[in-house]
């Protein structure tokens, strides 16, 4: 039940489960057989919640595999078994399933969200903050004790103290500090075991995909992900339609289309930049996979007037449509002195393009874009914000890119040099030890088909992630607008003194 690598406190173990089965000012929590949630679900949240015990004594959750991150689930490791995620399961294989659930209630959802975040958080930590600042040169020297003995960072540290979107970027040359800032809030795991903001269902901000972004340019120019349907597999599906393309019955249709998704198969996960086994990778997967679900009609949005591509599809639009993930921001607002900067935009967008498939299963772009294929990017874009508010998956995908971003800013505007920072702990694989995810490598082919005035529409959808964090900070001007307000929010912040309790955050 509980990940390989991981010993748990039997108590702290026992505490979690009677989270879930306490009465209260809320009323009776326990899930009875047939309501809310499966018993896998419940399993996911207690792993997930076991993480929320503490940050000291017997309580806290230690982990063998590395000081950051959760690991793969509570069926293996990324060495061992499959696996959850977020919103998807991953077997021993690699093999990549989404996790639908949803829960019966949401008002009773958030009071058991709230309820575990009340007893597992300190009280300072669950109070809404819309500054939250986070000091990334004291919070890796709170990190240094426990990669010198070894232990997994407490909750607070591994989730930045609830911080869920970078807004802010201050640099303290005379106290060789540097701070990134934004919303913050309580947190606690959701029904599928996604650790997000009690009200906002937002996630916070990981420590482990941190790490994974600072290292990233260090050796690597862009990351991404790409899932894409089996160069071979294509080429049999292809002399399949070839030699059933002559008239038949909408039962003979159906029965085909379910026969080419069987040739299909199987699509391939590319994963480059980040480590396939890292909690960052996972969600790039999940973005992406997510995307292609909804794009061929086979997931809801749950955004109102949102249309799925093959809604949008006419009686003679079947392609194979190639959409992928790209950054998305408005301009930095920097001070004079660049010692503060503000970062705005939505963060992420979908671009487009059409594809052609040969006989031997090869692809290539198009001639040119169907009109219906960059309307639907656009659509998906211009409603990517309430997507990120109904789905918590692409609010992290928001955070891995915000993540990016700020290294490179980092790097291009030497921030750390600035302030003296050398990040000897956070670039360090070998003491700031990652735990292990397990490694996706496959996900079942996003496709489906509708009929339309008599023809038959299919779905196929390739694509991915891709981010080149250097190259969008470099396009994107730095306005000198705000500067005030900037340096006010900037000011502010030193007459605060931290909390001896928590050096590295405060409001």
């Amino acid at each position: 039940m509980i990940n390989n690598g991981a010993t748990l406190h039997r108590r702290a173990a026992n505490d979690v489960v009677g989270w879930f089965r306490q009465k209260s000012a809320f009323g009776d929590l326990a899930f009875s057989k047939g309501q809310v949630m499966l018993h896998r679900t419940l399993r996911l949240l207690v792993v997930a919640a076991l993480v929320l015990v503490g940050s000291t004594g017997s309580g806290r959750v230690a982990y063998g595999q590395g000081i950051f991150g959760l690991g793969g689930g509570p069926a293996g490791s990324g060495a061992g078994g499959g696996g959850a995620a977020g919103g998807i399961m991953i077997n021993a294989k690699g093999i990549v399933t989404p996790v639908f659930s949803k829960p019966k209630s949401v008002a009773l959802s958030k009071k058991r969200m709230t309820a575990a975040a009340l007893k597992f958080l300190p009280a300072d930590m669950n109070k809404p903050s819309k500054i939250r600042m986070v000091s990334l040169v004291r919070l890796e020297e709170a990190c240094e004790e426990y990669a010198r003995t070894k232990k997994h960072v407490p909750v607070d540290i591994q989730f930045l103290a609830g911080l869920q979107r970078i807004d802010y970027i201050f640099v303290y040359p005379e106290t060789n500090d540097l701070v990134i800032a934004g919303p913050a809030e309580g947190f606690a795991p959701d029904e599928v075991g996604r650790v997000v903001g009690v009200t906002t269902r937002r996630p916070p901000i990981r420590i482990d995909d941190l790490t994974v972004a600072l290292r990233v340019l260090q050796r690597s120019n862009n990351l991404g992900c790409s899932i894409d349907p089996v160069q071979s597999r294509l080429a049999a599906m292809q002399r399949y339609i070839r030699a059933n393309s002559f008239a038949t019955s909408t039962a003979g249709a159906k029965a085909r289309y379910k026969k080419m998704a069987n040739i299909l198969g199987l699509q391939d996960v590319r994963l480059w930049g980040v480590p396939s086994d890292s909690h960052f990778a996972q969600t790039l997967v999940e973005a992406d996979y997510r995307m292609k679900l909804i794009s061929v009609g086979l997931e809801r949005s749950n955004v109102r007037g949102f249309r799925s591509h093959l809604a949008l599809l006419s009686p003679r639009g079947n392609s194979i449509q190639r959409w992928w993930f790209t950054p998305l921001y408005d301009a930095f607002y920097r001070t004079e002195d660049g010692d503060a900067y503000q970062i705005t935009g939505q963060r992420v967008q979908l671009v487009a393009s059409d594809e052609v498939t040969d006989s031997a299963g090869k692809r290539s772009d198009a001639a040119f874009t169907r009109a219906s294929t960059k309307k639907y990017a656009q659509q998906f874009t211009n409603h990517f914000p309430k997507m990120a508010e109904s789905s918590s998956v692409f609010a992290e995908l928001q955070n891995l890119f915000d993540l990016a971003i700020v290294a490179a800013l980092i790097k291009k505007e030497r921030l750390d040099v600035k302030v003296g920072w050398q990040m000897n702990l956070f670039l360090d694989p070998a003491r700031a030890t990652l735990v292990k995810a397990v490694v996706p490598r496959q996900v079942p082919s996003a496709f489906n088909y509708r009929t339309s005035r008599g023809r038959s529409l299919v779905g196929l959808i390739g694509g991915g992630v891709v981010v080149d964090p250097l190259e969008t900070v470099s396009k994107i001007a730095f306005r000198p607008g705000k500067p005030q307000k900037l340096d006010d929010v900037r000011k502010g912040s030193l007459n605060r003194e931290p909390p001896a309790k928590h050096p590295w955050w405060w409001d």
